[in-house]
């Protein structure tokens, strides 16, 4: 036998032991596995675009569409979800939403509030009505409430830095340094 004919028969040999490979019950049945499981992983991919859309969007028909692109093109279509649903949950957005408007109520009622107590409390209270805190002073002159850091009053301009001394103008003090 010359060496090509034992390279053909080599050959032959090994296309035979190939094809009872492809033929044989053990390849038949990994294959069939290998389907069942993308197939499995395909539907599983639809039902989580299903569930994060239902978290994510508000419109049924968007829903729908993103589901159905999800089950007509498989692995692909959730992709396509993945790259384009919304960035945030949709109770993620309404909890950002409240914390705005609780901070917007904080800031425009916050300097209406005790400091000590945080019972709210107007304008013109001198104390608080629920702990007894002193919340602003009575000018001497017209009894208006004013802050405790104000040095004068500004509704009668009546000099509050002293408590000993008689209710005299700022303005009339600011003449005599001028004139």
């Amino acid at each position: 036998m010359t060496g090509a004919m034992r390279f053909l028969i080599l050959q032959a040999d090994a296309a035979e032991g190939a094809a009872s490979f492809f033929d044989s019950p053990w390849w038949k049945f990994t294959t069939m596995m290998a389907k069942a499981l993308l197939v499995a992983m395909w539907l599983a991919l639809a039902f989580w675009t299903y569930k994060d859309a239902k978290r994510r969007i508000t419109d049924p028909l968007m829903i729908g569409v993103a589901v159905a692109t999800s089950l007509i093109f498989p692995y692909v279509g959730t992709l396509f979800y993945v790259i384009l649903r919304p960035p945030e949950y949709l109770e993620d957005v309404l909890e950002r939403d409240l914390e705005i408007r609780a901070r917007e109520q904080e800031l425009v009622g916050g300097a209406n509030r005790c400091p000590a107590c945080r019972t709210a409390v107007r304008d013109e209270y001198l104390v608080c009505p629920k702990c007894r805190r002193e919340l602003k002073v009575a000018c001497a002159a017209c009894a208006r409430p004013l802050d405790r850091s104000w040095k004068v009053c500004p509704y009668c301009a009546t000099d509050v830095a002293s408590p000993k001394r008689s209710a005299k103008p700022v303005v009339a003090e600011e003449d005599e340094l001028f004139a």
